[in-house]
């Protein structure tokens, strides 16, 4: 498959009106021919030959061909912006649904402005090559193949004069091409880093201030601008180029129809009228070779955004249910994890990020997991719901690979809270019903309740149809956290994860965001990351983590009896509040 192919299948459902579209322009440029030739009749027939009885006729004639003119234009450009309109939504649904699914592993490696870019500006060049070809293109060839034909019936030497010029058109089109469609590609590339940063910029502006990086923001935005600037004007010295000499094609067939022309009429082989109506149609040939530039400039713009779009919907989703068969979907999930033997690496760096890790967490029971940062705990849990998959090994839920899972129902099947509680610009409703839409208000306001957020929620100026800003501003970090408990707590998932929930409050904070959590966890299996101990001492088992290894395992108790890394946390954490007695906490 290449562009084209893969554009046109996006078009075919609007072919109807593609065709009708094309039957507008070839009418409308068959009317174009009619004012050169009742203009004939009014010289030889009227001004010449005096038969003024024609000349209401004439005029009557005029005007039906020009609202017939204009109907059919309107047809045209009605019917070619709803097929434009109709591919752009096509392409863009197909897009965000390829997007969707794909896995972590792709978007660790993509950049959010680049794909925003082809969402939109790429998308909306497609959609105005397909919206402008039945408007412009049809009419640049229906318009000169009609007016060769009609200057070639008035006079076969003055068509042949004009054919004779067809071949340097064609040399020049095909060097405009040539050059001006690298020039484009290159354009959609730099806009896409311009997006990018101004995304990046937009997203971290607090960062930005906060560190007083405006004055290199804004230079770093400038040179992206000078290079953006000088694409475009590359590309603008390339049609400014081209496009005179389409107007000077014109231009000298408009002499040569007049030196030969008036010639002729002077030696009486043609008639005046005749003259008169080949020199309109040579004044007419101006407007369609200029739009043909237009349509050429259009042609290599939309080819490099469509590649561009192409190019990402090759992207292969490498987390898909198996193909080989039916995808595990059972009506009831226990939630007994285990991993065997797993190793795991990011393929951009290739190094290990887990090395040999077996666990087992059965239903209903708590595993804890502590380490450093780098150390892997993100990249274990994540295997859970095949957000990655493992390099070897296996990872099982309910003693079936997650590989043979439906990734859907999987995932249907665990809730996350995580360190940074994503929140959309939706009602606080919206948010905590995100996994559960059909969620009727009372069961929205029982969660939120268990999760203790329910009495802030009501403080709010809406309740609970309060906005939050983007990704929850103007809410507290725990009040996001305590939504993002509510957000699980309502799909009442029999696997809970929380990555490290806990980590960016206060101990107040953290003692509330605990209580909301035990009734979370309660009954479920639960796989809890952390860096303060106050959040995993009641886990059935905690594993230490490092470089991507188990290094310690046991249960709180065991592990503050013996001399390690978690008993260094332990000590350093609680200096000043607990300490170790003949081998019994105090």
């Amino acid at each position: 498959m290449n562009t084209k192919t893969w554009l046109n299948r996006f078009a075919r459902p609007w072919r109807r009106d593609g065709a009708w579209a094309t039957i507008s322009a070839l009418v409308f440029a068959a009317l174009l021919l009619v004012p050169p030739l009742l203009t004939r009749i009014l010289v030889n027939r009227v001004l010449i030959g005096d038969h003024v009885a024609l000349l209401w006729p004439l005029i009557g004639a005029a005007i039906g061909f020009s609202i017939l003119r204009g109907i059919s234009g309107y047809a045209q450009a009605y019917l070619s912006e709803r097929m434009g309109q109709g591919v752009l939504r096509a392409v863009r649904q197909s897009l965000y649904r390829h997007l969707t699914g794909l896995s972590f592993t792709y978007y660790d490696n993509v950049q959010t402005g680049q794909l925003i870019s082809r969402l939109t500006s790429d998308v909306e060049w497609v959609r105005m090559y397909y919206s402008n070809f039945y408007t412009q293109g049809a009419n640049v060839v229906f318009t000169l193949a009609f007016i060769i034909l009609a200057i070639s019936v008035l006079d076969w030497r003055l068509g042949l004069l004009l054919l004779i010029l067809m071949p340097p058109l064609a040399l020049l089109i095909r060097a405009f091409d040539t050059r001006v469609r690298p020039a484009f590609r290159q354009i959609r590339a730099q806009f896409a880093v311009m997006t990018t940063q101004l995304q990046e910029t937009v997203s971290g502006v607090r960062v930005v201030k906060a560190f007083a990086q405006e004055p290199r923001e804004m230079k770093t935005f400038d040179e992206t601008l000078d290079v953006l600037f000088d694409r475009n004007m590359t590309s603008t010295r390339l049609w400014s180029t081209y496009f005179p000499l389409f107007d000077l094609l014109g231009g000298i067939y408009g002499v040569l129809v007049f030196l030969y022309g008036g010639y002729q009429a002077i030696h009486h082989t043609i008639s005046v009228g005749t003259l008169v109506a080949v020199a309109a149609y040579a004044l007419m040939l101006v407007q369609p070779l200029r739009q043909l530039g237009q349509v050429l400039n259009l042609a290599a713009q939309s080819g490099a955004a469509g590649q561009r779009l192409f190019e990402l919907s090759q992207v292969e989703a490498d987390i898909a249910p198996p193909q080989d068969r039916t995808p595990y979907r059972p009506e009831q999930v226990e939630g007994t994890v285990e991993f065997e033997n797993v190793h795991f690496g990011y393929s951009a760096d290739g190094i290990p990020a887990l090395t040999d890790i077996t666990l087992k967490v059965p239903e209903g029971r708590s595993l804890a997991i502590l380490g450093g940062t780098g150390s892997g705990k993100t990249s274990l849990v994540s295997l859970i719901a095949r957000l990655y998959d493992v390099s070897s090994g296996r990872v099982l839920v309910d003693g079936v690979d997650v590989r043979n899972w439906d990734p859907v129902h999987l995932r249907h099947h665990i809730g996350f809270v995580l360190q940074e509680s994503f929140l959309f610009s939706a009602s606080v409703r919206d948010n905590i019903a995100f996994g559960r839409p059909d969620a009727t208000l009372e069961e929205v306001m029982e969660a939120a309740r268990v999760a203790m957020a329910d009495e802030f929620i009501r403080d709010l100026p809406y309740g609970y149809d309060t906005v939050v800003g983007e990704r929850g501003v103007g809410l507290s970090g725990g009040q996001r956290q305590r939504i993002a408990i509510a957000r699980a707590l309502l799909v009442n998932p029999p696997i809970v994860i929380l990555d490290d929930a806990t980590a960016s409050v206060d101990q107040e904070t953290e003692a509330a965001i605990q209580e909301a959590m035990a009734h979370l966890l309660a009954g479920r299996t639960a796989i809890v990351i952390a860096h303060r101990l106050s959040s995993l001492k009641a886990a059935d088992e905690i594993v230490v983590l490092e470089h991507g290894r188990i290094a310690e395992r046991g249960t709180h108790n065991d592990l503050v009896l013996h001399s390690g890394i978690y008993r260094e946390i332990f000590e350093v954490q609680y200096r000043d509040q607990e300490r170790i007695r003949g081998g019994q906490l105090a």
